[in-house]
This record gives structure tokens, sequence and C-alpha cells, in this order.
């Protein structure tokens, strides 16, 4: 296997875990500022509040969000198979 082309898919791999990872991460951001905000503004301090929308956030993103990470990853591997076919011949 040639190093460039290593290198290559390596990349490639971070790139994707990055993009779908992104959407989930900002979403339980942006939800837990609303949420720390709300807390400070009305003195509740409760820990399990924020705990609980950051869960549904990131369940509710996740479940919006499943086809397009499912079609990613399969392009990708697709991608990665073809690319090891063509090294083999």
């Amino acid at each position: 296997m040639s190093d460039s082309i290593l290198i290559h898919m390596t990349t490639q791999l971070l790139w994707v875990v990055l993009l779908l990872a992104l959407p989930v991460v900002v979403a339980v951001a942006i939800v837990s500022l609303a949420v720390s905000l709300m807390q400070t503004l009305t003195q509740l301090q409760d820990q399990t509040v924020q705990f609980i929308f950051k869960l549904l956030t990131a369940a509710l993103t996740l479940l919006v969000t499943y086809r397009w990470i499912g079609l990613t990853l399969l392009n990708y591997s697709d991608m990665v198979f073809q690319q090891l076919s063509d090294m083999r011949r």
C-alpha cells in the first residue's frame, strides 16, 4: 500500500468523522448554552435538568440525521474498498 494513498484515506476518514460529529456537537452546545442561561436567570442549579436537555438534544439530532450519517459512511466505505481493490490490480 502506497504511503500517499494511506495518508489520503486517513485524512478523508478524519474529515468524515468531524463532519458526522458536527451536527450533534453544535446542537448540544447551543442547547447547553440556553439551559445554562435559563438556570442562571432563575437561579436553579440542578445538574439533572441540563443533562436531560443535552441527552434529548443529542438523541433528537441523531434521529434527524441518521440517514445522512449512514449514507456518508456508506460512501466513504465504498471509496475505501474501491481504492483497495484498485491497488490490488
